[in-house]
């Protein structure tokens, strides 16, 4: 069984791949966001800042942090 700290990692991998398609890069945003901790926040952080990010990203990304901040 994977912990919690693979899973994270994983959800970001598939965040970050621009070969996925932006519903499933988004789906793993909001996995991030309801995962939390130090490696979802500054996940979402880097994509909230950056602005080549495709804008869905970029929105999904900031609601995701809102959830991601009430979590260790």
């Amino acid at each position: 069984m994977a912990s919690s700290h693979d899973s994270v990692q994983a959800l970001i991998r598939v965040a970050l791949d621009d070969e996925n398609k932006y519903d499933v890069q988004v789906a793993a945003i909001e996995g991030l966001g309801f995962a939390g901790g130090f490696y979802a926040r500054a996940t979402l952080l880097g994509i909230l800042s950056d602005t080549n990010s495709h804008h869905e990203l970029r929105v999904a990304a900031a609601r995701a942090l809102g959830h991601a901040s009430n979590r260790e």
